[in-house]
């Protein structure tokens, strides 16, 4: 059983784990007509999303990590949830006049996902648990 404590940690590396996943193995359907250099970008942005679910897994693992530790780790990774809400509530604006394929689930998936993240981060930074 996961800690209360680490459970943001864990939502982060399993929702950041499929969508690395996603950027890795076709990055054509996170952006639509990208260049060869535009896939690498995608790929190692990818990369990047993995390598955070990795220290994720790596904090849960740790039974020694106290509230002194979560809660700067904790404010680190949720600010990154800030960003794709901000390009799902773009995409949700722009789906209502053109058609975007969605992609894991589409970007009002993609904002409610983005959010619970970003505020299980928050209780963690607020209460260290």
């Amino acid at each position: 059983m996961i800690p209360s404590g680490k459970l943001a940690f864990a939502a982060h590396a399993a929702i950041e784990t499929a969508a690395g996943v996603s950027f890795i193995v076709r990055p054509e359907a996170q952006l639509h007509g990208c260049t060869p250099a535009g896939k690498l970008i995608l790929r190692q942005y990818g990369g990047l999303l993995l390598a955070s679910s990795l220290v994720c897994l790596v904090i849960i693992a740790d039974p020694g990590l106290n509230d002194t530790t979560l809660r700067p780790l904790a404010a680190a990774l949720g600010s990154y949830h800030v960003w794709p809400c901000h390009r799902a509530l773009v995409r949700i604006r722009i789906e209502a006049t053109v058609k975007d394929e969605s992609v894991l689930g589409g970007p009002l998936a993609h904002l409610l996902v983005h959010m619970v993240c970003l505020g299980l981060f928050l209780h963690v930074v607020a209460t260290g648990a």
